[in-house]
């Protein structure tokens, strides 16, 4: 058995040092394979992070994997879907009438036959509620990296904060979105939202 299916079957055992182990042993990789399709490097982060999270969350039920193809395909599922996001917000981008009228409804069909899903002010108001549901700082750091698209070497002299802690604050606003808007939205559509229509 190789090292990175040892490091899960510990981390199915809760162990979450073997977890963070695991992570750092696959980043690399992952990233440049993430980083590839998407063409952002934010975006490959966030969706490397959202994979991990995920992992986590199903590891329980994950059973005789290979542990680094299946996040291959989880990191690759998701990347795919940023990208037919991109392409079809970028062949129906809409004329709104001012800044302060989104009632223009969206459809957008995803890949693997998911469903068509309608982004609309609800969505963006949604959004808006758990950006603001955030602690103070972690807001903070989460406008000033993915709106104002600040690097977190940047955002941390402009705080005077540690970087880990800019890396963590950035974590906790992944985590958030993920679990609020899980099973409707991959966290790079939601970012594409963010950059296009907040």
């Amino acid at each position: 058995m190789d090292t990175s299916n040892r490091l899960f079957l510990a981390c199915k055992m809760g162990d979450e040092k073997a977890f963070e182990a695991l992570f750092h042993r696959t980043f690399a990789r992952l990233h440049d394979f993430a980083l590839k399709i998407t063409r952002d490097d934010a975006i490959a982060e966030d969706i490397l992070q959202d994979a991990f999270i995920k992992l986590w969350s199903r590891k329980d039920q994950i059973e005789n994997i290979n542990i680094e193809a299946y996040l291959f395909r989880l990191v690759r599922n998701q990347c795919l879907d940023y990208v037919r996001l991109v392409s079809v917000i970028s062949e129906k981008t809409i004329q709104l009438e001012s800044a302060s009228r989104y009632e223009e409804l969206y459809r957008i069909d995803f890949i693997r036959d998911e469903p068509y899903l309608l982004i609309c002010e609800e969505l963006k108001s949604e959004i808006e509620k758990t950006i603001n549901s955030l602690p103070e700082r972690c807001r903070e750091v989460f406008i000033l990296s993915r709106i104002e698209g600040l690097k977190n070497r940047e955002i941390a002299e402009k705080l005077q904060i540690n970087i880990k802690n800019v890396e963590r604050h950035l974590a906790r606003a992944l985590k958030t979105f993920t679990e609020k808007f899980a099973g409707d939205l991959p966290f790079g559509a939601i970012l594409l939202i963010i950059r296009n229509f907040l």
